[in-house]
Formats: structure tokens, sequence, C-alpha cells
């Protein structure tokens, strides 16, 4: 099995490996995490539940299901928070009991203060209700005596059933109306709904900021209208007591404030056109970005909803997957392995 050691997803497919340990066969499989660098959330979820769709359609049951998180993320970000809702999701609650959910890459933090305070963090908050439902906890050093414990600690569960195993199976659900595909298409549409939030919010900024300007240049305009009508009026009253040279004088001044005035309003519709536009590209580019949502939602809803017809298609039963997978008649000793981050435990291989 390859372990990523960068920014970008090193496991794309699920990778199924052998570990012998005390007279038995492990079977550890790799999967890929939601908000992967290279496949669409869609795409991790039919490609893990295709898996464990014939797993358990085969007879064969999960020992253990093991969580990575690794401490060098200072803050529970999306992508993290994303892959543990789904992986309880597919889960199910009767099935936390053969969890483990470890902490990594404590060395690679500075503190080991900080590392130990983190740990506690995923343990008490985080993870607390996974904990509260028989989940066990462990913090993985890297060291392979400590992977060693992790995986027998695992190896004298009882296997069960995982509950997207159980829906696509025994309820006939399709892939959409599993509690995973729920979750799933539930992040999709609210995706949706934020971006039309967002043009929404932005469409009534502009106007706001339209009606505003256009308010503080009407103002401005009567302002100067008033500024030139006392002029006017005083030219008159000037020209009535025949103060000739005031009277010009005046006229003249009127005249550079009419001048100004027509500058100004020059101004400002260029000011005006120019926001215009800038809003205009702005809220276009918005509206882009809802669409290609909006697209890419419908696209992974119709993606879980031809997963029950694509699974047909295959024609696989217990035989073949048995044969496909490298199961003999003996029931191996398995657990599945869910990385949010660095993959340690096939190092063991």
């Amino acid at each position: 099995m390859d372990v990523g050691r960068d920014l970008q997803s090193c496991t794309t497919t699920l990778v199924d490996a052998q570990l012998f340990l005390d007279g038995h066969t492990v079977r550890l499989i790799d999967t890929p995490g939601f908000s992967d660098t290279y496949l669409s959330d869609t795409e991790v979820l039919k490609r893990i539940a295709s898996y464990l769709e014939g797993m358990y359609r085969a007879g064969v049951k999960l020992s253990g299901i093991v969580y990575l998180h690794k401490l060098t993320n200072d803050k529970m970000v999306g992508s993290a928070r994303k892959n543990l809702q789904m992986y309880r999701k597919l889960v199910g609650r009767k099935g936390l009991q053969n969890v483990v959910l470890a902490s990594t890459k404590a060395q690679l933090v500075h503190d080991p203060t900080e590392a130990e305070h983190r740990h506690h963090q995923l343990e008490t908050i985080y993870w607390k209700d996974m904990k509260d439902e028989g989940s066990k906890v462990w913090k993985y050093d890297g060291e392979r005596e400590t992977a060693l414990r992790i995986v027998r600690s695992i190896m004298g569960n009882h296997p069960r059933a995982l509950q997207i195993q159980r829906e696509l199976v025994n309820e006939h659900k399709d892939l959409l109306q599993t509690a995973a595909g729920a979750e799933l298409n539930a992040e999709l549409l609210a995706e949706r709904r934020k971006k039309d939030a967002e043009l929404a919010e932005v469409k009534r900024l502009q106007e706001e900021e339209r009606v505003e300007m256009k308010k503080e240049r009407e103002e401005e305009r009567q302002q100067a209208q008033a500024e030139q009508e006392t002029i006017r009026r005083e030219a008159e009253t000037a020209r009535q007591n025949d103060r000739k040279l005031h009277a010009e004088l005046l006229e003249r001044q009127l005249a550079k404030a009419k001048e100004a005035s027509e500058e100004r309003e020059q101004r400002w519709r260029l000011e005006q056109e120019e926001v215009l536009e800038s809003n205009a590209r702005e809220f276009e580019r918005m509206r882009e970005e809802r669409d290609m949502a909006e697209r890419k939602s419908r696209r992974e809803q119709e993606a879980l909803s031809r997963y029950r017809e694509e699974q047909q298609m295959q024609h696989i039963n217990q035989a073949d997957w048995q044969r496909q997978q490298g199961y003999g008649d003996n029931a191996a000793v398995g657990f599945f392995a869910w990385s949010s981050a660095l993959l340690a435990l096939p190092l063991l291989i």
C-alpha cells in the first residue's frame, strides 16, 4: 500500500492487503476519504458502498473499523468533520463497538503539550459520543508495536455488519436512501442553497448601493441647484440696483457653477457606469458559481441514483466476490481502515 506524505490524497481506490498475525490472516482495507484531491464525494461513497455491499453479500463481515486523524491539523477543519460525519453514517450506531478512533502524527507537533491537548479535544469533544457508544480511542505514535496492539485489540471483536451494508442488502435501499447517501445529498442541497443565498445577498447589497448612490447624488444636485439659484437671484438684484460690474461678476460665477455642475454630473455618470459594470461582473461570476454548484449537485444526485443500476449490471454473486477479493473458504479476520489523513497501519505489511 502507498502511504501519502504530502497535501494530495494518496488513496483513490480501496486497497486490500494481508497481514499474518498470531496465526490469523488479517485483511487491511484502505479507503479514500471524503474531500479527496481527485475524486468527488459521490464517487468515494459509491466505491466504498460497492465494496462493502459485495463483502456483505459474500457473507464477510468486518471485525473492526479504524479511523485515523492526524494531530498536525491544529483545528477540526471542514474535510475532517465531513469524514467523521460520513464515517458515522456508514458505520451506524450498532457498529460503533468495533470502531477504533486513533490520533496520529503527535511526534510531528512542535509542542508535545499541544499534541496532548489536541488529542484530548478529540477524545472529549469530537469523539465523545462515539466513545460513549463503545468505540475505543488510541494514540498511534508511528511505532510498529503500537500498530500491532491496535490490530490485536480488533481481532477479538465479534464481526458486525455496518449500517450501510444492512441498508443496501437487507433493506434493499438505493444508495441515495441510505443514511450516508442522504447525508451527502443534504450537503449538496445545502451548498446549492448557500450559493443561492450568497447570490441574493450580493444582489440586495448592490441594489442598496445603487439606491444610496442615487440618493447622495440627488442631494448634491439639489444643493448645487440651490447655490446656483442664490447666485442668479443676487445677479438679478444687482442688475436691478444698477450694479453692472457686480452683476457681471455674479453671472460669471453662475456660469462656472453650472459648468462645474455639468462636469460633476458627467463624472457621476461615469462612476455609476463603472460601478454598475463591476457589480454586473461580480453578479455574473457568482451566478456562474451558483449554476456550476447546481449542475454539480444534479450530477452527483444522478450518480447516486444510478448506483443500484450499476451494481445490477456487474452481476457479482458471493462466489465471484470471494474469488475476486482472494477470500478462501475460511473466513478471514478483517478490518476496515478509514483515514481522514495519512494511513499508517499498512506499513505493517
